[in-house]
């Protein structure tokens, strides 16, 4: 509601006379029994109920004054519980990661991105390497094949000379060129050229089956051969994990364990199965321990009981020392076979 001033002028009009008329009717009706010291307080108290009463009609009249709003706010974090800069957006922690849960910071989505992409490669690159090793070719036959292949895209000449020593000799193996035997009898007229070719055909046949049943072979071998080395590697890693949750001192045992297992070896004594290899490693386990485990102290004598006594050692009387013909003690095992050959 706006604040007019004419308004409050005339109720102050109309409060001034109120106050007037009562004040004069006051002052005549104790005028005449009053004596002048009366009359002094009178008129003091007369000019403080004026002042009061003016001040409380200007109080009545003058609109309430609002709360200023900034005023009446808390302090900034003072109620509300709020710490400085709370509200403010985390930097990205890069270290950490305690900006955001770990599975949706950026740079482990980024590492997961990437992890995926390289797995799609390795799996190609598996594939490929598979395809290779099982039809028996080298790294090297197989860029070969890939060279000519690029080669006759955009060089067919350099193609067919790279490709050429190669295809000479898979029409041999095809049985497509005849042999000098075959290419004597054609000539002499004891066979047909088809026949020629029939019979280089079926040599080449006969070969090929032959070659396919070397592979296979040497194919299983060396599978079994793996599968081998994998059974003996995993059961001496398996063993080593056991070893290391049941002996809380095996890590500063390991490298003599491992002098131990290669000491063996050198002398001939290699495992060929996986319980081979545990029984190996349980033995150099167990004289690893021996070589460590401090020598056994005499026991005391019970409480109450003596120790028997010493026999005094009498010297030996009699005889005759050797002089310069003393050998010294042995210090080694060389020594010792040295002195006893004499």
């Amino acid at each position: 509601m706006p604040f007019d001033r004419e308004d409050l002028s005339e109720e102050l009009d109309e409060a001034l006379e109120v106050q007037a008329g009562s004040e004069g009717t006051d002052g005549q009706a104790g005028a005449d029994g009053a004596t002048p010291a009366d009359g002094e307080g009178s008129s003091a108290s007369q000019a403080k109920t004026e002042d009061e009463g003016l001040l409380g009609v200007v109080r009545d009249a003058a609109p309430a004054k609002k709360p200023d709003a900034a005023a009446a706010s808390p302090a900034e974090g003072a109620e509300t519980g709020d710490k400085p800069g709370e509200g403010a957006p985390k930097q990205p922690d890069n270290e950490n990661y305690s900006d955001v849960p770990f599975n949706k910071h950026p740079r482990f989505r980024q590492l997961l991105s990437e992890r995926n992409a390289n797995k799609g490669d390795a799996e190609k690159y598996r594939q490929v390497d598979t395809f290779i090793r099982d039809n028996g070719m080298s790294a090297q036959e197989a860029a070969d094949l890939l060279t000519v292949g690029a080669m006759a895209k955009t060089n067919p000449a350099k193609a067919w000379e790279l490709a050429r020593p190669w295809v000479e000799n898979l029409l041999k193996a095809a049985g497509e060129v005849l042999s000098p035997d075959l290419q004597q009898a054609v000539q002499e007229g004891r066979m047909t050229q088809e026949a020629a070719y029939e019979v280089s055909r079926s040599r080449a046949s006969v070969a090929s089956m032959e070659a396919s049943r070397g592979f296979e072979e040497r194919r299983r071998q060396e599978q079994t051969q793996t599968e081998h080395a994998r059974s003996i590697t995993t059961a001496a890693e398996d063993w080593e994990t056991d070893r290391r949750a049941r002996d809380p001192n095996y890590d500063t045992k390991l490298e003599l364990i491992h002098r131990e297992i290669a000491w063996r070896h050198h002398n001939g004594d290699v495992p060929k199965t996986p319980a081979e290899v545990k029984a190996q490693l349980d033995d150099a386990y167990k004289a690893v321990n021996a070589a460590l485990k401090p020598p056994a102290t005499p026991p005391a004598a019970a409480p109450g009981r003596q120790a028997p006594p010493r026999t005094a050692t009498k010297p030996v009387t009699g005889g005759s020392v050797a002089g310069g013909n003393a050998k010294p003690a042995p210090r080694s095992m060389l020594e010792v076979v040295q002195q006893a050959a004499g």
